[in-house]
Formats: C-alpha cells, structure tokens, sequence
C-alpha cells in the first residue's frame, strides 16, 4: 500500500507517522509539492516536484504519479486543493486510488467561510457571527450591535493569511471597495479550542474526538496546547459531524465564550495541531489505513490523557 500526500508544505512529523505506518504495510509515503523547499518533500519515501494546484494539468500531473507509484490513497493537506480532488473523486476511484476527501459540497461549504456560518445557523449550532455586507456592519457598528475591534478575513482563506483587526469606522469604511472577498466578524472574547475528528470512510461514523485548549498560534496552526476532556465539546462536535457528514480527519476550530462553544472554522483535513491528537494515542493514520484495506475502525473511547501539553520546536533539513 502506497499513499501519496500532496501539498506536504512543512508537515514533517505528519508525513513520518505515515511513514512508520506504511512498513507494517510493506508500503511507501510519496509526497507532493510546488515548492522543492518544502521540508516535508525530503520526509517522504519518494518525492516530486509538482506544477501549482491551478495549473491545467496538476489534475493529469497527480494521475500519473499515482499509476507511476502504485497509489493505493492520496489526500492533501491545504483547503484549497480539497476541492479540487473532490471534483476529480470519481476519476481518481475508477483507477482503483481512494481518494480522502468530503464531498464537494461539504468541503465547499467548510473552505467559505461565509457558507460555513449559513450552515451553522441552519442547523441551530452555535457559531461566530459572520458578515458580508460592510454597509450592514456600519449599520450595526452605529446602533451599537457590533463593536470594535472586528476581524477581517477572505471568505476563502487559510493558515490566517490576510486576516486583520480594525478598530475605527474609518478602516471599515476603506473596505467598501474590496469588500466582495471578505468576511467580517467580532472579536471573540474567550479561549480557544481545537477538536480533532476522524470520521470512518466506510461507516461514516465519528471514530474519535480529541479536544485541546490552546495557549498559542503561529502562522495559523497551533503551536502549544493542552488536552482537555468537556462533555459539552464532544456533544457539539458529534451534533456538526451528523449535521455536515464529513469523512476522514477533520480540524475544527471554536471559541468558549460566557455564553457557550461557538464553532469558527471547519478544516475538513489534518489540522496542523492533530500531531497532540496522535502524541496522544489517537491515531487516525492507522484508522485511514484499516479504512483502505476494506475495515471499519471502532470507535475510540476517548480514553487520552487530559492535561498534556503540546509543544511545538522549530529544525531544520539542508538539502
């Protein structure tokens, strides 16, 4: 069993549990990226240097390595190539290669943030209010609704790239013209939570649940935490999973706040935190592969130690 990873970036540790779960299955990590300074490239069994995801023949690119490989599963570790192999799933399956990914329209509705608010507040889950409309928001801003500070991000962003703060009408003013893009939302006093998730590829069934505070961010993932066990996280989370029927490993991101958890983003990937979930005996690499090899996984018992602290430390690969 081989098992191609694209968009490798700076997953190093991700691309080795991988790695280590493959010998078992007498199988290899091939690893994918645009950048040949991706560290997580000279991880991996084998590697290639790819054209960009929107490049017209990445989709060709990517189908070729798989016959070349013997690719039994392939998934990505970006929002925005998600989409892209859930377009081409059928054609990717009908090569004999799963394809990890959630429906098209469940990962559509995830990498918007604007559809992912809609969809929370249709399904009566709690999430962070969330506005396109910039003349609204000055409405809201003058009758006191909102307040400053507001966070500013592309409707279609990831790893925290172009998000921003604002603290005067007049900065909200100066976003009229770029507003098309971009989505509005307060500032979220309280704590926050990472949930990682894996849901089952063959019974759809949520696997397993871990639950982290975290201390700090960098760079959009989260770089300390610590594990915790809330009953009422594990309730909302498993409320969303039935809700938006997601599979594989999914990231998601929440606030506590006075009133409650309110949910902020849904990755429906490997969230760069997940190496806390793995470090702590949640091991989704070996439930994807029993999934490939035709088994369903049971369900975990949420049996992690609370109270361990995740650190993250910076090394380095010369090429």
């Amino acid at each position: 069993m081989n098992i191609l990873i694209c968009s490798v970036g700076r997953r190093v540790k991700l691309v080795e549990y991988f790695k280590k779960a493959l010998r078992e299955e007498k199988g290899k990590v091939v690893a994918i990226d645009c950048d040949s300074t991706a560290p997580a490239l000279y991880s991996a069994d084998e590697h290639e240097i790819v054209p960009r995801i929107d490049h017209p023949e990445y989709i060709s690119v990517v189908k070729h390595l798989c016959r070349e490989y013997k690719i039994s599963a392939i998934l990505s570790l970006i929002d925005p190539e998600l989409t892209l192999l859930a377009k081409h799933k059928d054609e990717f399956e009908i090569e004999g290669v799963t394809v990890i990914v959630s429906e098209e329209d469940v990962v559509e509705t995830c990498f918007d943030k604007y559809l992912t608010h809609l969809f929370l507040l249709e399904h009566n889950l709690p999430a962070v209010p969330t506005y396109t409309d910039i003349n609204k928001v000055m409405e809201l801003v003058k009758i006191n609704t909102l307040k400053f500070p507001l966070i500013i991000k592309p409707k279609k962003g990831s790893a925290s790239i172009g998000i921003t703060m604002i603290h005067t009408v007049q900065e909200l003013e100066r976003l009229k013209v770029d507003s098309e893009d971009l989505v509005v939302q307060p500032f979220i006093k309280g704590e926050e939570y990472g949930v990682d998730c894996y849901v089952d590829l063959i019974s759809k069934e949520v696997i397993s649940i871990f639950q982290k505070r975290k201390i700090r961010m960098r760079a959009g993932e989260t770089d300390k935490s610590v594990s915790i066990k809330d009953q009422a996280l594990q309730e909302l989370i498993e409320r969303l999973v039935r809700k938006l029927q997601p599979i594989g490993p999914i990231d998601i991101d929440c606030f506590k706040t006075e009133e409650g958890y309110v949910i902020s983003e849904i990755n429906p990937r490997f969230g760069g935190g997940y190496l806390h979930a793995y470090e702590a005996g949640e091991n989704f690499v070996n439930y994807i592969i029993n999934n490939i090899n035709g088994n369903k996984n049971n369900t975990s018992e949420m049996d992690y130690q609370e109270g361990t602290t995740l650190i993250k430390y910076d090394s380095f690969i010369l090429i």
